[in-house]
């Protein structure tokens, strides 16, 4: 058995995740959308789960969207709704770094992750 270590990164877990886990462990067509690759992959959309959800507006068991996974893995913890919040903001007249800084969510880390992956060796799938 081997094991594939990979340390993910704050602002590319994103990516990771779009690329290997959120379409069923496989890879996701380039431009295809989300919902469309886990239809394909036969993998059912993520889903909120946890007992902060109230304080972040989010529903249990509500759907997952990309930008919502992009807004809290790829721009290193802002809001899952984070582009609503800054617009709001700014079409009240606050200033643009004050409407980013609103979407933020704790402080910024640079390592988010580690990703453990093991495989059998090619010999014990033959048998």
């Amino acid at each position: 058995m081997t094991v594939e270590i990979r340390v993910i990164r704050a602002g590319r877990m994103y990516r990771y995740y779009l690329r290997e886990t959120v379409v069923g462990d496989g890879r996701r067509p380039a431009r295809m959308p989300l919902r469309a690759a886990q239809e394909q992959a036969g993998a059912p959309a993520g889903r909120w789960m946890g007992r902060g959800l109230a304080v972040l507006g989010l529903a249990p068991g509500e759907e997952v969207t990309e930008a919502q996974l992009r807004n809290l893995f790829g721009e290193r913890g802002r809001h899952p709704y984070a582009d609503r919040i800054e617009a709001d903001l700014l079409a009240q007249g606050v200033s643009p770094k004050k409407a980013f800084k609103a979407g933020a969510l704790g402080r910024r880390v640079t390592v988010t992750g580690v990703d453990f992956v093991f495989r059998l060796q090619p010999t014990i799938y033959l048998l």
